[in-house]
């Protein structure tokens, strides 16, 4: 094995500990982070999309579609309605990363985002959150796989980027419950963060 390949190894591996070991307090690891501090939301209807064709890349932006449905004021784009109006999905749309190995190297500057605003158009929403998590990374003797993943949040008109999000989630465990605690998770943080959280003060 070559060192760059052993350290991507060990790096995967200690990301699948560091959340096994900490269930207890936690199944995932969510950062949402608005690329302008000041911003306010221009509309309400949203769009939650998977950008790749992988089985738990289109889960997860399902559960993050229906956990947004209740926990924001967003109106929030039905699966058979994007699969409508986006022909094929899923598909695979270039993501803000420079490879997806054992991790996510990310880049927040990469990714066609001509294809994110013709998506968008397609949907006619005025916001389209696009969730990337092409890998599942397991550990020797362990049934739990790591799920690392990025999303970005775009605004009408033109895709323009007005957040960001880096992932970690759990998979595996019966019912799959930490990775849909992983996703209410996503969704709570998108509605708060961008004020539109049905709890949210007036």
């Amino acid at each position: 094995m070559n060192p760059l390949s052993k350290r991507c190894g060990i790096r995967a591996v200690l990301a699948v500990l560091v959340l096994v070991t900490g269930t207890a307090c936690s199944s995932y690891k969510v950062d949402f982070s608005l690329t302008n501090s000041s911003f306010k939301p221009k509309g309400k209807s949203i769009a939650v999309i998977s950008g790749t064709k992988e089985a738990q890349n289109v889960t997860l932006a399902k559960l993050v579609g229906d956990a947004l449905r209740k926990k924001s004021h967003y109106q929030v784009s039905q699966p058979a309605q994007v699969a409508q109006a986006v022909v094929p999905y899923p598909q695979t749309i270039k993501g803000p990363y420079k490879s997806a190995y054992f991790y996510i190297d990310s880049d927040w500057d990469l990714g066609d985002r001509k294809k994110i605003a013709d998506i968008q158009r397609s949907l006619g929403v005025d916001y389209l959150y696009v969730i990337w998590a092409p890998i599942a990374v397991s550990s020797n003797g362990n049934n739990m796989s790591s799920v690392p993943a990025v999303a970005q949040l775009f605004e009408q008109p033109n895709a323009k980027e007005v957040a960001q999000t880096t992932i970690t989630l759990l998979l595996g465990d019966e019912g799959s419950l930490y990775f849909k605690e992983g996703a209410d998770e996503i969704a709570r943080q998108l509605a708060e963060e961008t004020h539109m959280a049905t709890s949210a003060r007036k």
